[in-house]
């Protein structure tokens, strides 16, 4: 899978157009240097966050030894019955139905390196948590300017919750990278009309779907959203989104038809689906949790939302103007995506507040960044509001 993939890579790269535009960078002001200075500040300290958390649990969080950790070492360690990692025998709290690419990974490095090592899971968990910070950053800088990047990252870097989910071995943090580089890749597709961005678009997230079981949600929603939004052009786009996904979800296909045993959300018998559904205090429960989700999430003296919407209504909104269509897609793909989230939480077999409460922040993750990705491509540049300020009044 790792070669088909990157001969697709390959195809995609040759297929763009040959410009050395791409590359010409205009002369950096006062005020992005500045501000490029403030984000490598907050970057170093980070860095330091990250490297002091993995220092004082090197096992990570509970679900990286109990989960993916343990299917790593299943993995290496017999190779020969790697296959007892999805024993339907399990656990169901050890998750055996969970894809794989994060246990692979894992298990490919400590064979490459020649043992068992928590510095591989830590140099994963590492290197998304960075390309995190580094695609938010390169994104915004391509479709907006310099400054603007650096308020994203800034923002980005200034959430507790996804350092500190960043550097506990877990999946979370790939899948939100997945997400993320899918929905820039949708919104640059739908700006520019580039089939190469849309076929890149879909192998993120199928790499996504391979990553966590969210990510399969993930796929669902964004098809329906691409047809639609590129209707225009018949099923073109849609056959090139099918295309980019082709590869990852035959694996996952796969591997959840003839390997994984069935997830515990969706226990045999489907349970008492329509008395979950028909009953309020359910629905009562789950939007309260989110409201306190959103009042909470960055543990900032106040709502980071509310801060955000405050910035907003000063700096106003400037969106490109070529950016409508592809704001509004990867907006419906995230409000679906919230949307099945909340569906899930209703109709789940355990406990819903115990639910709610271990997993809550870590969905407002998977969407955070892609949103603070449409925010900020929104949101007038400090670039502009700095240089009106300065201009001579009349």
């Amino acid at each position: 899978i790792q070669v088909a993939m990157l001969v697709l890579l390959l195809i995609v790269v040759i297929a763009q157009p040959q410009t050395s535009e791409v590359f010409k960078t205009s002369e950096v002001s006062r005020l992005q240097a500045a501000l490029l200075g403030l984000a490598l500040i907050a970057l170093i300290f980070s860095a330091l966050v990250f490297f002091n958390l993995n220092k004082a649990r090197p096992q990570g969080a509970f679900d990286a030894w109990s989960i993916w950790n343990r299917a790593a070492r299943f993995i290496y360690r017999d190779t020969e019955n790697w296959r007892a990692t999805v024993s339907p025998e399990l656990y169901w709290g050890n998750h055996a139905d969970y894809p794989l690419l994060i246990p692979l990974n894992v298990a490919w490095a400590w064979q490459a390196v020649g043992g068992e090592t928590q510095r591989v899971p830590m140099a994963q968990s590492g290197l998304f948590l960075f390309a995190c910070i580094g695609l938010m950053f390169a994104s915004v800088a391509y479709q907006r300017t310099l400054g603007q990047a650096s308020l994203a990252a800034l923002v980005l870097m200034g959430v507790p919750v996804f350092l500190t989910i960043g550097s506990g071995l877990i999946s979370d943090i790939p899948l939100t990278y997945y997400m993320l580089a899918a929905c820039v890749l949708l919104y640059f597709y739908f700006n520019t009309g580039r089939p190469s961005w849309l076929m890149l678009a879909g192998l993120m997230a199928g790499l996504g779907a391979w990553t966590k079981n969210e990510g399969l949600l993930f796929v669902v929603v964004s098809l329906p959203v691409v047809a639609l939004a590129s209707r225009k052009d018949g099923l073109i786009p849609l056959r090139t989104y099918l295309l980019g996904l082709a590869i990852p979800m035959a694996v996952v296909i796969y591997f959840k038809l003839a390997l994984a045993p069935a997830n515990d959300l969706f226990p045999a018998g489907g349970g008492d689906v329509l008395g979950k559904i028909t009953d309020p205090s359910r629905y009562w429960i789950v939007l309260k949790a989110l409201g306190m989700q959103a009042l909470s999430f960055a543990a900032w003296p106040f709502s980071i939302f509310i801060q955000l919407a405050i910035y907003a209504f000063i700096v106003r909104l400037a969106p490109p103007r070529d950016a409508r269509q592809g704001m509004q897609a990867v907006g419906a793909i995230l409000l679906l995506q919230m949307l099945g989230y909340c569906a899930i939480y209703i109709l789940t077999p355990h406990d819903l507040e115990w639910q709610l409460g271990t997993t809550i922040n870590r969905l407002f993750l998977h969407l955070f960044p892609s949103a603070l990705f449409l925010y900020f491509c929104s949101v007038t540049v400090p670039e502009q509001i700095f240089a009106a300020a300065e201009m001579p009044k009349s």
